[in-house]
């Protein structure tokens, strides 16, 4: 007797009309990258001319950003059993949005290396928890592998062209009589801030979907 196929997952529903659920993620990623390139490529224009500092000073900030990321995404299974991955993943963005923003108007110390290290620590939610999500809302196994290249394209990518946009916004902004040398880490800033609904939003989408599926009234989406 052979057995029935299984029925596979529906895809995930978009966040808005037009704009696909893996589109989002990417978009995310493509933020989260670029933060990564501020932290090292771009930070290391910005600190010495701006912080003054040496290149110890400087070899010591990246290892210790390393660290803070590394400790962010070993801290990241408990906040995920805590608050579930849609809410982990927004408070990565907003905490990236934080530090990044901070970092750049806050010059003095011991300030500023806590908001560089609050950036790198939201990085570290973010990167992981992106993943996460792209796993989740991934319909079979191989949309969720195709779906994990693609955010690894992504990552890939930004290191490609946000050197010379970051660059391109450091120098501009060299000459600026208020937080001189901040524009990209403040674009940045805004991006990831500008992202951080994006979690939520997918959230709302698979409860709407899940309620559709079962036939409850959309009223309990909100309650």
């Amino acid at each position: 007797e052979v057995e029935a196929p299984v029925a596979l997952a529906k895809e995930a529903p978009g966040i808005l009309p037009g704009v696909s659920t893996q589109f989002a993620l990417r978009s995310v990623a493509l933020v989260v990258g670029w933060s990564l390139t501020l932290s090292v490529y771009c930070y290391g224009l910005f600190a010495p001319k701006f912080m003054g500092y040496d290149q110890p000073q400087l070899s010591a900030t990246f290892s210790a950003g390393a660290l803070t990321t590394i400790a962010a995404q070993v801290a990241f299974p408990t906040l995920v059993r805590r608050f579930g991955p849609y809410l982990t993943s927004c408070f990565g963005l907003l905490t990236l949005s934080l530090g990044m923003a901070s970092q750049s108007l806050v010059r003095a110390q011991p300030l500023h290396s806590l908001f560089y290290l609050v950036n790198r620590a939201g990085a570290g939610i973010s990167d992981t928890s992106t993943a996460t999500l792209v796993a989740r809302t991934s319909p079979t196994p191989d949309a969720r592998a195709k779906n994990l290249a693609l955010i690894q394209s992504t990552r890939a990518a930004a290191r490609i062209f946000t050197p010379v946009v970051s660059g391109s916004l450091f120098a501009a902004s060299c000459g600026f009589r208020r937080f001189p040398g901040g524009l990209p880490f403040l674009t940045n800033a805004f991006c990831a801030l500008v992202a951080a609904p994006i979690p939520l939003l997918l959230w709302r989408a698979e409860r709407r979907a899940d309620l559709e599926a079962t036939g409850a009234s959309v009223e309990q989406l909100y309650k």
